[in-house]
């Protein structure tokens, strides 16, 4: 018979209770988000004038812009409006500003709902091993998140998920937020591969880098010894043969390796790793990564960090500070920004780069660095991050700059598709608006 340990039993009574609380109003049972659809064949959508910031510097005044089947099919200035089959279909978009959808870099989204109630957790496995290449975050995709349509009419159309834990903790999906889509939500289910340098292992820094290396070396020969191990004609091997080949991708560069590291010596040993296996990594973190930008830039290795970080969270980060993102910048880093406040408050991406811009990064490498370079960073840059004919037709409609926090979007599309921007938020805001309807019926 289980039991549950006080912690655990008092975070799920809390939980339950408010849960209750809220069912048991009085008021009629709000029905459940309904943010996106999703038909088999969405468009075609036509939109013209605007400003069209594509995400890799380029602007186009007065756009043209085509979706059809959830991609792009037709991006240009006015002149491509000849190419248009029905112009009567076209919005007009004159005034507003245009942006492919945000892209929010680490995050657990979909796998993660309330972070001190462990049944709403599926970001990682519970093992001693610290070995878990072989962990989907995937598989454990929950396509009716209430996280997800509240981060979507905010702009975020897109998400890297992965997983958390170990020193190598599984497969990094990059998914679209399409709420409901269980069968498809997950773009790109095996982009990436998760991993940790630090005292990620044994309390050491030693240790950990001595533990990785070992398990690139295993998992690299493991190919040519399969059979061998087999018949039991092997030596034990540092992960078991499923992590081993989930490792696979990563030597023929089919997919990155992403490194969590912060201190300068620890983005060092990550360099040395790269050029020792031919790897495609990205630095998650980089709080020192300034330190070291000419020899990021030299390996072409990106760096995803937060833009808020100027206070050490630890000794690891002792060098933080606020222009991190545009001294990389300037020595030719591929730099993405992380959300501050996490999965939860993914919809705070444009004010991060708001805040990188303050601090000398430039405006369009601060779009770019919320679209196309997280997008690079995970490897999936031909299908995302930026409004090309082909990609997929994520796309935001913004009142304003979207840096500042007067504007908002006005339109968001996921695939080719409007969201209609209905969140578990304002169902709520929307039953509790008129609290007499409960004073009338205690009476």
């Amino acid at each position: 018979m289980s039991t549950l340990s006080p912690r655990r039993g008092l975070c799920s009574c809390l939980v339950l209770a408010f849960v209750w609380a809220l069912g048991a109003a009085p008021a009629a049972a709000a029905p459940a988000p309904t943010a996106v659809s999703t038909p088999a064949r969405a468009g075609p959508v036509y939109l013209v004038g605007g400003e069209l910031h594509v995400g890799d510097g380029t602007v186009i005044k007065d756009a043209v812009i085509a979706m059809d089947g959830g991609l792009f099919t037709i991006v240009g200035g006015p002149e491509a409006r000849a190419k248009l089959l029905d112009e009567s279909m076209a919005v007009d978009l004159k005034g507003k500003l245009i942006t492919p959808g945000l892209f929010a870099a680490e995050t657990q989204l979909g796998i993660v709902e309330i972070d001190l109630e462990g049944s709403t957790r599926d970001d990682s496995k519970a093992s001693e091993h610290p070995v878990r290449a072989a962990y989907e975050a995937a598989a454990a995709l929950n396509a009716e998140s209430a996280l997800i349509p509240i981060q979507a009419i905010d702009g975020v159309t897109s998400a890297a998920v992965v997983p958390t834990g170990g020193l190598i903790s599984g497969q990094v999906a990059i998914i679209d937020l399409v709420y409901g889509d269980h069968r498809g939500l997950a773009a790109q289910p095996r982009a990436a591969i998760s991993a940790h340098l630090g005292q990620a292992h044994a309390g050491s820094r030693a240790a950990t880098l001595a533990k990785l290396r070992e398990v690139l070396g295993d998992a690299r020969g493991y190919p040519a010894r399969r059979a061998a191990y087999d018949r039991a004609q092997s030596r034990e091997l540092s992960a078991h043969p499923l992590d081993l080949e989930a490792l696979q991708p990563i030597f023929k560069q089919q997919a990155v390796l992403t490194l969590s590291a912060d201190r300068a010596s620890d983005i060092l040993a990550a360099l040395d790793l790269a050029r020792d296996f031919n790897l495609k990594i990205t630095i998650v973190g980089g709080a020192e990564a300034w330190k070291v930008a000419d020899l990021l830039a030299r390996a072409k290795v990106p760096v995803i960090l937060e833009p808020t970080l100027n206070i050490p969270g630890g000794f690891d980060s002792m060098g933080a500070r606020l222009d991190n993102a545009a001294l990389l910048h300037r020595a030719g880093v591929t730099v993405a920004l992380l959300a501050p406040g996490g999965t939860h408050n993914l919809r705070s991406l444009p004010q991060g780069a708001g805040i990188a811009v303050a601090h000398g990064l430039p405006w369009e490498a601060a779009l770019t660095a919320i679209t196309l370079a997280p997008a690079r960073a995970y490897g999936v840059e031909r299908t995302h991050g930026s409004v090309a004919v082909g990609k997929v037709a994520n796309l935001v409609v913004w009142s304003g700059d979207p840096f500042e926090l007067s504007s908002a979007p006005t339109e968001v599309y996921v695939r080719g598709v409007k969201l209609r921007g209905t969140t578990r938020q304002n169902l709520l805001r929307d039953r509790y608006r008129d609290l007499k309807q409960f004073s009338r019926g205690n009476k």
